[in-house]
């Protein structure tokens, strides 16, 4: 698996093989190609027919874990994850009306409300994370079943509507550098081979007191870890700040 796309997520779809649809995800910048994040997706997985947005009065995007879809029968047909970017057409009492891929739907309003909220984006990302300690890395992973590095940090910055790369080699090349100094909690930390000047490989978000929330490896899990650990200590490779 090399990333996820989320529910509603627009692709570019480039050609079709058998059951396999070669695709662009639009919303997950790449240095690879400009249309987006290559990759394929078994074709049932696209919707086959156009979909019609009526007037759109916002977009909202969901801040729980796991949020409802609702058919126009109050009837729950899925779970969406924390981060899916919907069309809102309006409100019905504690429903918001959005449409989709499989036509109009509802969710709670409290879906999209943020669980935690800090002194300012960067202390609210770090609270928004600090829900996932403990659950299991996931190579390609940017949803609340799990997550690699980068794809933990990238979904706390969607959720806020902060557009940042993908992976973790593209999200040190843009960004604001931030002096050791001048960190503050929501900055991302970066590490890279050959004592930090090589490829970057690996991504962390600082929280504070010298230490970040991360994402670690395979086999592990969401954890928090310090910066002096020798081995982040010997690869470090800078700091960037995406958040406004």
């Amino acid at each position: 698996m090399e990333t996820q796309a989320l529910f509603n997520d627009e692709v570019i779809l480039d050609h079709i093989e058998d059951d396999w649809a070669r695709v662009f995800v639009v919303s997950q910048r790449d240095d690879s190609d400009s249309r987006g994040y290559p990759g394929w997706v078994p074709l049932k997985l696209l919707t086959d027919r156009p979909t019609s947005y009526p007037p759109v009065t916002a977009t909202v995007r969901v801040a729980v874990k796991i949020a409802k879809l609702y058919n126009t029968n109050d009837e729950p047909i899925m779970g969406l994850s924390l981060g899916t970017i919907l069309s809102q057409t309006g409100i019905e009492g504690d429903k918001i009306a959005v449409v989709t891929p499989l036509g109009d739907g509802y969710i709670d309003r409290s879906a999209i409300v943020l669980p935690y909220v800090g002194q300012n984006a960067g202390e609210t990302m770090v609270q928004m994370a600090r829900q996932f300690l403990g659950m299991r890395y996931l190579w390609g992973g940017i949803s609340a079943y799990g997550f690699d590095c980068s794809g933990l940090v990238y979904t706390m910055h969607r959720v806020l509507g902060f557009d940042i790369p993908r992976d973790a080699d593209d999200q040190h090349a843009g960004g604001m550098p931030v002096a050791p100094e001048a960190i503050l909690p929501g900055d991302l930390v970066f590490f890279a081979y050959d004592h930090g000047a090589g490829f970057v490989h690996h991504v962390g978000m600082y929280i504070g007191n010298g230490q970040m929330i991360e994402s670690r490896t395979p086999g592990k899990t969401v954890d928090i870890a310090s910066l002096t650990e020798p081995k982040f200590a010997d690869e470090f490779a800078g700091f960037r700040r995406y958040w406004r």
